[in-house]
C-alpha cells in the first residue's frame, strides 16, 4: 500500500475514533454524561452531584506504582550507561512517567514520541489517542505515525508525518508545508497499549459511575425540594398580596378563628435507602477495580505487612499496568542510546535493568535484615536497589567509593599532631 493511501487511512481512522476517546478523558476530568443531563421538569430543584471513582482509580494506581522514582541498574556494572541515562534526561519532567501511564490508564493507548530539541537534547512527548495515530506492522513495531495539534490562536488543523526512514513530513490544513528529518532508526515512536479496551477504568465502571452519579444527584435534589417544603393554611383566605407581605415580612396574622391554622407540609424522605444505594454502587467499584477504600476503617494491626496484603489485588492489576509502560521505557533508552553513538558513545539497552518500587509502607528493616542474612551471595548494587529511598544503586556505589578513597588518603598520624 502507498503511504499516500495508507496516510489517508490513518486519519480517517483517527477521526472515526476520536468521539470515543473523547468521552474517555471527558470522564477523567470529572465532565461526565450527567452534566448534559436534560430535566423533564424545569421548576423542580435539578442538583447535579458528581464522585469521579475515575479519575480516583486512576491517580491511585499511577501514585502507587510510580510513586517512588524508577531505578536503572547496569547488569553488568556499566556506571557510565547509568550516568548517561540520568544526565540526559535530568532536564525532563519529574512527573513525566507518571503522565505516560496516566494516559495509557485512561485511554488504553498511549504514545512517546521521541524527537531532538532545539538545544541538541534528547526529549520525549507523551501523544494518546485524541491527537495522534500509529501504523504498526504485524510485530507491532511503528512503521508510520500521525501527530494531530493546532497553534495557539490559529484555527487551522496541523499534522506532522513520521516515517522509519527518517522522514517528517509536516502539513497545514490537508497541505504539505514543510520536511525535515529525525536521526531515529525505524519510526521515532513508542506504542504502548493494553491488551484491551475493557481492561481499562472507564470500560469497568463507567455505568456504576453514571448511576451513582444519579443517585448521588437524586439524593441532593430531593433535599433541595424538602427545603420547599409547602406552607399549609386552613381557616385563611390567603390572596396574592398577603403572600407577598408574609414573605417580605416573615410574618402572618391570623383572625380569632378556631379553624384558623398554619404548618409546614413536609415529605418524608427515606434516606438509609438511598444511602444503601449509594453504599453498593460504591462497593461494587471498588471490587471490580480491585481498589480498596481508604475511608474504611483499618483493623487493630496496621503493620506494612499487614497492609501489604490488602493491597494485593491492586498490586496485581499495577504490576500489570507497569508491564505495558515499561516496554515503552526500554524504547526510550534504546533510542537514547541511538542518539549517544551519534556523539560515539556505545552502550548497550539489554545490559539496563529497571525497577521500581510501590509506593506503599514498607518495612525497611525486614529489607535490611534480609540483605544482611544474604551475606556474599548478594552484590552491593543489587542490595541498595531493593531499599526504596535509594533512586541509584550505581551512583550510590560510586559514592561510597570516593568516600572510601577520601578515608584511605587521611593521614591519620598527621591529626594526632
Amino acid at each position: 500500500m502507498k503511504q499516500e493511501t495508507l496516510v489517508k487511512k490513518m486519519i480517517a481512522d483517527y477521526r472515526a475514533s476520536l468521539p470515543f476517546y473523547e468521552v474517555m478523558q471527558r470522564y477523567y476530568r470529572g465532565d461526565q454524561d450527567i452534566v448534559y443531563k436534560v430535566w423533564n421538569n424545569p421548576k423542580r430543584c435539578n442538583k447535579i452531584a458528581i464522585e469521579n471513582f475515575i479519575s480516583k482509580f486512576v491517580d491511585e494506581e499511577v501514585n502507587y506504582v510510580l510513586g517512588n522514582p524508577l531505578s536503572y541498574v547496569s547488569k553488568s556494572g556499566n556506571t557510565d550507561a547509568i550516568t548517561a541515562i540520568d544526565e540526559n534526561l535530568f532536564h525532563w519532567k519529574t512527573n513525566h512517567n507518571a503522565l505516560l501511564m496516566r494516559d495509557l490508564e485512561i485511554f488504553g493507548k498511549v504514545y512517546s514520541l521521541s524527537y531532538i530539541d532545539r538545544e541538541g537534547r534528547y526529549c520525549e512527548r507523551i501523544l494518546n489517542p485524541t491527537n495522534a495515530i500509529a501504523y504498526c506492522d504485524e510485530d507491532g513495531v511503528p512503521q508510520l505515525f500521525i501527530h494531530f495539534y493546532h497553534k495557539k490562536y490559529e484555527s487551522a488543523e496541523y499534522y506532522d508525518i513520521y516515517d522509519d526512514n527518517g522522514n517528517i513530513d509536516i502539513y497545514k490544513g490537508g497541505s504539505k508545508i514543510g520536511h525535515a528529518t529525525h536521526p531515529f532508526k525505524g519510526c521515532p515512536v513508542s506504542v504502548c497499549e493494553m491488551d484491551d479496551v475493557s481492561e481499562t477504568i472507564f470500560a469497568k465502571i463507567r455505568h456504576l459511575q453514571d448511576t451513582y452519579n444519579d443517585t448521588l444527584s437524586d439524593q441532593a435534589s430531593i433535599i433541595g425540594d424538602y427545603r420547599n417544603a409547602y406552607l399549609v393554611v386552613t381557616g385563611v383566605e390567603v390572596t396574592d398580596e398577603i403572600a407577598k407581605k408574609m414573605d417580605d415580612h416573615g410574618l402572618l396574622n391570623l383572625p380569632a378563628n378556631k379553624n384558623a391554622d398554619v404548618h409546614w407540609l413536609m415529605k418524608e424522605m427515606n434516606d438509609s435507602y438511598i444511602q444503601n444505594t449509594l453504599d453498593d454502587l460504591r462497593n461494587a467499584m471498588y471490587s471490580v477495580c480491585n481498589h480498596i477504600d481508604g475511608n474504611e476503617k483499618l483493623q487493630s494491626n496496621t503493620s506494612s505487612l499487614a497492609i501489604r496484603s490488602r493491597l494485593i489485588f491492586l498490586e496485581q492489576r499495577a504490576k500489570s499496568m507497569y508491564d505495558y509502560i515499561q516496554d515503552a521505557i526500554y524504547d526510550r533508552i534504546e533510542r537514547l542510546f541511538e542518539y549517544l553513538a551519534l556523539k560515539g558513545l556505545d552502550y548497550n539497552v539489554s545490559d539496563i535493568q529497571i525497577n521500581y518500587t510501590p509506593n506503599v509502607p514498607t518495612d525497611i528493616m525486614t529489607i535490611v535484615q534480609a540483605i544482611s542474612q544474604l551475606g556474599d551471595k548478594l552484590s552491593t548494587e543489587t542490595a541498595l536497589s531493593l531499599l526504596p529511598f535509594i533512586e541509584n544503586p550505581s551512583v550510590e556505589m560510586e559514592r561510597i567509593r570516593k568516600e572510601r578513597e577520601e578515608e584511605e588518603t587521611i593521614d591519620l598520624d598527621a591529626i594526632d599532631e
